[in-house]
């Protein structure tokens, strides 16, 4: 409930993105970017636009995968082109992606607390081991 409830508060509820999306995954991809050169590198040819659409609909079907403890097709594509032979999103790029996610709710997040962070992890570890496994 303290993710659903977080997630909502952050990023808001329904399809497609609206004004607290676009200014969630803003922040989240300027922390990102900004963690490593390796990372800046790797979307220097990506259209942020379009890639925010992308992971607003990854993390769905990470979400999913949470609940279900079962892969989409949709989260099995994204894994394949993200492994060595496509993209080569090395697993440790998956740790900071967590790392860069909590800290964007701790900064737009009004309730957050300590707990929200342990509630983001623990329903977006799955999807992201699921990620790194097929690496």
């Amino acid at each position: 409930m303290l993710f659903e409830e977080s997630y909502a508060r952050v990023i808001g509820q329904g399809v497609g993105i609206g004004d607290k999306g676009r200014i969630f995954f803003s922040r989240f991809y300027n922390i990102f970017f900004s963690k490593s050169q390796q990372i800046r590198d790797k979307f220097a040819e990506v259209d942020i636009d379009t890639q925010v659409v992308v992971l607003q609909k990854s993390m769905f079907h990470m979400i999913s995968f949470y609940e279900t403890k079962t892969a989409t097709e949709y989260l099995e594509n994204i894994a394949q082109s993200h492994n060595r032979d496509q993209y080569g999103i090395k697993p440790e790029f998956y740790d900071i992606w967590l790392e860069s996610l909590i800290e964007t709710v701790a900064q737009l997040d009004p309730e957050y607390e300590d707990s929200l962070a342990l509630a983001w992890q623990l329903a977006m570890t799955p999807g992201i081991q699921f990620m790194k496994f097929q690496y």
